[in-house]
């Protein structure tokens, strides 16, 4: 079941974790900022806006999705 987004909102998404928030107009810098200890998002995060690749300084607006994804094959102890 798909939910719908209010316009004014933007999507967050790190793994299973998703939240709406009021984000529009920070950069990807300042919003991992606030939720890298929430989520526990990894510094090295590739960052995506409404599916593209963005980078610190991207300014999010009202309705953006953000995903932030840990490289693959990143888990664990590396041996």
């Amino acid at each position: 079941m798909q939910t719908m987004q209010a316009a004014e909102t933007t999507k967050v998404i790190y793994g299973v974790n998703e939240l709406e928030l009021d984000l529009a107009g920070k950069t990807v810098r300042e919003i991992w900022k606030v939720l890298e200890q929430v989520f526990n998002i990894p510094r090295d995060a590739v960052v995506t806006v409404n599916g593209s690749r963005a980078d610190d300084d991207s300014v999010v607006r009202p309705g953006d999705e953000i995903e932030f994804q840990k490289a693959a094959g990143v888990k664990g102890q590396s041996i």
